[in-house]
């Protein structure tokens, strides 16, 4: 199976502590390799430089995906460099869309194109299954009914917190990811998203070639340490 994971980056990120943190500012003003040049430093692959609790689990899941022979690519939307490979080299840095007005955050995402790289993404990969794992603000850096009408209805999606939006597509499904599902599966609200890609991972057979969308939404809730599905009623 073909999966794309659309992650985005994380406030805590690790990095040699001789290295310059970038600021906000200067991500605006120059791409990363020029910066990696005018620091003189290598930069640290995105998928080594984001450590969040949610980044960290998804790093397994992808393992774990891997291991099952099933096919996975993932990028980063970053507040400070916009789509990003996960083998991408950065600087280390400090932007998150997080502290962003929405002004800002229309700003940055028009230069730096996001819906349309996404979309690009989408359309040529030939992908089964896409997981975007963002939080509201980074939603907000996509045209998500943009983008949702032009996938194609054999790729399934899967949203958080989004439940508004899933009812137009019949390939979309809208996974709950609040405070009420993290205590039911033990986690943050921060790492829950990684934990459910984690389930899904653990779920997903080896020979499997395609989930519909309420597979997909199942398998993220079913905690396999136990067995049981917990928030499963809780998905619509």
């Amino acid at each position: 199976m073909r999966i794309l994971i659309i992650d985005q980056c994380s406030g805590t990120k690790s990095h040699p502590e001789d290295y310059p943190v970038v600021n906000q500012e200067e991500t605006k003003s120059e791409d990363p390799e020029s910066l990696l040049e005018s620091l003189g430093i290598e930069g640290i692959r995105a998928k080594d430089l984001y450590d969040g609790k949610q980044q960290r689990r998804i790093t397994e899941a992808i393992h774990a995906l891997t291991t099952k022979g099933h096919n996975v690519e993932r990028f980063f939307v970053s507040a400070g460099f916009g789509l990003v490979n996960e083998d991408q080299r950065l600087p280390p840095y400090e932007a998150t869309f997080n502290s962003m007005s929405q002004a800002e955050i229309a700003e940055r995402a028009e230069r730096f194109q996001l819906t349309q790289r996404v979309r690009e993404l989408i359309d040529n990969g030939g992908f089964d299954v896409v997981f975007l794992a963002l939080g509201a603000k980074y939603y907000d850096t996509i045209d998500l009914n943009g983008l949702l009408s032009s996938t194609p209805v054999e790729t399934t999606v899967v949203l958080f917190n989004q439940e508004g939006i899933e009812e137009g597509y019949e390939q979309v499904i809208s996974v709950p990811a609040r405070t009420e599902e993290g205590k039911q599966f033990g986690s943050t609200v921060v790492g829950l998203k990684g934990t459910y890609l984690k389930n899904f991972s653990a779920a997903l057979c080896d020979s499997k070639d395609s989930v519909t969308p309420d597979e997909a939404a199942e398998y993220c809730q079913t905690d396999h340490s136990t067995g049981s599905q917990s928030g499963i009623d809780n998905y619509s």
